[in-house]
């Protein structure tokens, strides 16, 4: 008898974990805002903030955890060249909706 294959409890896909913030990112009434370490960080990592808005799209979280007192996502995916970046989000679905991105990065080559 074949087992299911299960998926690693560490990572989960944004739009089966919670479909309505999958779409929340795809909104065109959303506003996406950026903390001063968020820019900092970007900026560092040579990062645009359009590949960040655009991999919120159809990113992938990896964890879940408590952002100074909020629920904040690890969001992640790629940039248009392909490179892994990833960021912590915390949505709120209000009138209108708002992404606050805490931070972002981009992952290192070994």
């Amino acid at each position: 008898m074949e087992s299911a294959r299960v998926p690693s409890p560490n990572r989960y896909d944004w739009r089966a974990l919670c479909p309505s913030r999958a779409k929340l990112a795809r909104r065109p009434d959303v506003t996406i805002w950026w903390t001063d370490h968020a820019n900092d960080e970007r900026q560092s990592d040579g990062i645009a903030k359009i590949d960040v808005h655009s991999m919120l799209k159809r990113c992938s979280v990896s964890n879940v955890e408590d952002t100074d007192g909020e629920e904040g996502w690890r969001a992640e995916g790629t940039d248009i060249d392909g490179r892994r970046i990833a960021a912590i989000v915390v949505a709120y679905e209000d009138d209108p909706p708002e992404i606050k991105i805490v931070t972002t990065w981009a992952h290192k080559l070994k």
